[in-house]
């Protein structure tokens, strides 16, 4: 079980950055770390037992949609990396019966409130 994330940084304007991590907290610090101002923003994060090849298909779906693109960070606006997502998610979470997808469809519930 892993984490799916977007970040994203006011000294790049337009752009965001879709990732996994095992580590949240850990990773997160690190990007802190690497800016004198500590302005990383967690825009999306998700607990999800696909979380790799999710992070891949996601991105793949992505290229279409960006202007430009430095591995996992692509100039395109939050909600277009936001659909891709949601739209990456609601693939993986049929059939409705599934435990797992149950509990990403309540995780994803949850994150939509807090944000």
């Amino acid at each position: 079980m892993g984490y799916l994330y977007i970040i994203t940084n006011p000294n790049f304007p337009g752009w965001v950055k879709v990732g996994t991590t095992t580590n949240f907290k850990a990773r997160l610090q690190g990007y802190q770390t690497s800016s004198p101002f500590r302005d990383y923003k967690v825009e999306f994060l998700l607990e999800h037992p696909d979380y790799l090849q999710a992070e891949k298909r996601i991105q793949d779906s992505m290229k279409m949609f960006c202007k430009d693109r430095k591995k996992e960070w692509f100039l395109v606006d939050f909600s277009v990396a936001r659909a891709r997502i949601e739209e990456d998610l609601n693939e993986f979470l049929h059939p409705e019966d599934d435990p797992v997808k149950q509990i990403i469809r309540k995780s994803l519930q949850n994150c939509k409130k807090q944000l």
